[in-house]
């Protein structure tokens, strides 16, 4: 049997963000997840079995990138998703609010390291754009200081994984 190259385990906080577009909340990032791929399969009947032959034949889907993040004392990382959103849809239909292509999208780099916070994999995200920010729950029922925490999902074309 043949052995790993290491027996070093990934840990979860092993990982740094960039979103071009949206620099602060990048630095006020507290989590990502690396989305899912999934095919679906295709179930072939065969009358002389009981049981259908099942075949990955169809297009693969990714999951929606979340990222959660500590929400700034100026709100200013939870506008930088907000606008963004805004700037892709309108609720009006107003003339001239059109953007270009390159407005719309960002790229994102997710890096994973090692134990020893070298880099090791380097996942680029391609034409990400927000598709949901969570709402902001104010409350003065609580007596200790609670940072915020806001969720943003993003959707985008595909992604790649390098050896760093």
């Amino acid at each position: 049997m043949q052995q790993p190259e290491t027996n070093n385990y990934l840990a979860t906080n092993f990982f740094k963000l960039e979103i071009s577009r949206a620099p602060i909340l990048t630095y006020f990032c507290q989590s990502v997840n690396l989305p899912s791929l999934t095919i679906p399969p295709l179930e072939v009947p065969v009358p002389q079995f009981g049981v259908p032959i099942r075949t990955p034949i169809g297009r693969y889907s990714y999951e929606n990138m979340s990222v959660s993040f500590l929400v700034d004392e100026k709100m200013e990382n939870w506008l930088e998703v907000y606008n963004w959103m805004t700037s892709l849809s309108t609720p009006e239909d107003v003339p001239g609010t059109y953007t270009t292509h390159e407005a719309n999208f960002s790229d994102a780099t997710l890096t994973i390291m090692n134990g020893s916070y070298t880099p090791i994999k380097r996942v680029t995200i391609r034409n990400i754009f927000p598709v949901g920010v969570s709402g902001i729950q104010f409350s003065s029922m609580i007596v200790d200081t609670e940072p915020v925490i806001a969720t943003a999902t993003f959707a985008f074309t595909s992604f790649t994984i390098e050896n760093v």
